[in-house]
């Protein structure tokens, strides 16, 4: 696996655009679906926020709730700055420069944490979910949105084939083929549906549900930290 700080350093100018293409603006939808399952939060922690897309949807959704992003890439995080001045949102969200597997904050923080499209890029997995669940207040929640392998075995086909082959190619006129290969191949590689909810169970979570769009390209993983 290579370095995904430097990685996501190289491919952060056309990230956001990158990923729209990609999943034919779907991502927007995606994440407001994250957004609405974490409704009622007032402090939330977002993990990978890269260029704080998901940050933003927060709080254009829960009109009294301030985001920390983190995210290991100072690029990522120079670009989230400048959307948030643009955006006129920098009051309430603050982005900081950190690492899911030792999160820089006390026990028992956040009233909710997110991830989207993160998790399966983390060192350690087990270890992430283990430091989630520790910022946490007793009662929060996680939401983890994160890409899969449909089950549909019509749409399965189709859809790894365009993961395969379709996603390297478009990344090759960005100069960033071999940077997409191996996030194509990282999802395949990711634990899948009932072997990722068992991962934060050991974590520590009560996985409440497991939200599946778009016929299962991906799916929304909500935990609750019970005491």
């Amino acid at each position: 696996m290579p370095e995904t700080k430097s990685l996501f350093n190289r491919v952060a100018e056309h990230y956001d655009l990158l990923n729209t293409l990609f999943s034919f603006g779907m991502d927007k939808s995606w994440r407001k679906r994250l957004a609405r399952e974490i409704s009622g939060s007032t402090l939330v922690l977002d993990i990978a926020t890269g260029t704080a897309e998901v940050a933003v949807e927060i709080t254009n959704r829960l009109d009294r709730c301030c985001v920390i992003g983190i995210d290991p890439s100072r690029e990522m995080l120079e670009l989230g700055h400048a959307k948030l001045k643009s955006l006129g949102v920098r009051e309430r969200i603050i982005l900081v420069q950190g690492f899911a597997e030792n999160l820089p904050f006390k026990r028992g923080t956040f009233d909710a944490a997110t991830i989207a499209f993160g998790i399966r890029n983390t060192v350690d997995t087990l270890k992430s979910l283990q430091e989630m669940r520790r910022v946490l207040r007793p009662g929060g929640k996680v939401g983890i949105l994160e890409f899969a392998i449909p089950k549909n075995r019509f749409f399965s086909p189709f859809y790894m084939f365009y993961l395969r082959n379709a996603l390297p190619f478009i990344g090759s006129f960005f100069g960033r083929r071999n940077e997409y290969e191996y996030l194509v191949q990282s999802i395949p590689a990711f634990p899948q549906r009932e072997r990722f909810t068992q991962l934060m169970g050991k974590a520590g979570f009560k996985v409440k549900k497991t939200i599946e769009l778009t016929m299962g390209a991906v799916v929304i993983y909500i935990g609750v930290k019970e005491d």
